[in-house]
């Protein structure tokens, strides 16, 4: 008996050593494959795969002349923007109410005052667009309601969290200019009234409020303007979407309902990506 227990055990040991020897083949076979530097050569993928990926990637052609998207440009005023510092725990910042409601309540203010996350879904919805991606958009000018006007150029990358964009938002109050590190190029700068002054010539000035009257089908309002106006849309950034209606040449509503600034944002770009067969 014990010694057929010992014949079984030699037959499993050696069925073990010929599965470990095939195991060790293919891997050497495995590292045959390496480059001679020792890194693991990757499976080349179709051809096929390669240009969908790079259609994806690719920019599609603009139907514009360069001469035409030189004079072609739209620009965009944020009026009333509820931005504001006030001093938390001995310290100056930018509340949002959606973060800091409890320490706005606690100093008896109303939170629909410091709603600056409507500005940053605003300036996302602009900055995200194809029409900027194309460089078809001018400038961007945000007025506070304390009076306070500041430029953001185009190209700026504004912070994604709503709590990075206060931070910012409190930089740029106490130094007045934001800059690249490196370059030291200007993205945001604070700059005098009145905003007319920076706006090309031959302007013409849209606002858009759900207050207003005039209600219009965007498409078909904007299909009408001719090309060598330079459209500007003043956009309301507060709670109730409020702006100043004294330097607008024309105020309109393209809906029937209150829309946001993030909404007005959207149907605006997309009517003139359309408009200027930007896909």
């Amino acid at each position: 008996m014990p010694l057929l227990l010992l014949m079984m055990f030699s037959s499993l040991m050696v069925e073990n050593c010929v599965e470990e020897w095939q195991a060790l083949n293919q891997s050497q076979m495995m590292l045959k494959a390496c480059s001679a530097d020792g890194s693991l050569k990757r499976k080349k993928e179709p051809e096929a795969a390669d240009d969908e990926r790079g259609k994806r990637n690719e920019i599609p052609e603009l139907a514009l002349t360069p001469h035409e998207i030189g004079r072609r440009k739209v620009n965009f005023i944020f009026d009333n923007a509820a931005i504001k510092k006030t001093l938390v725990k001995k310290k100056w910042k930018v509340p949002c109410s959606l973060d800091d409601a409890e320490i706005i309540l606690r100093q008896n203010k109303d939170v629909n005052q410091y709603r600056c996350d409507i500005l940053h879904e605003a300036l996302r919805a602009i900055l995200d667009s194809p029409l900027n991606r194309y460089g078809l958009v001018g400038a961007i000018y945000v007025k506070i309601e304390n009076g306070v006007l500041f430029e953001v150029k185009p190209q700026v990358r504004i912070p994604r969290t709503l709590q990075r964009f206060c931070g910012l938002m409190m930089n740029l109050l106490e130094k007045s200019c934001i800059r690249t590190e490196g370059t030291k190029e200007v993205l945001l700068r604070v700059i005098q009234e009145p905003v007319t002054r920076y706006l090309p010539t031959n302007s013409h000035i849209i606002g858009l409020s759900h207050t207003s009257p005039k209600v219009v089908n965007i498409e078909d309002y904007l299909s009408a303007v001719d090309d060598d106006i330079n459209l500007t849309f003043v956009v309301g950034t507060s709670v109730l979407g409020e702006i100043n209606q004294q330097y607008v040449d024309d105020c309109l509503t393209v809906t029937n309902y209150p829309l946001s600034a993030k909404g007005s944002i959207g149907m605006i770009c997309h009517v003139l990506e359309h408009k200027w067969n930007i896909f």
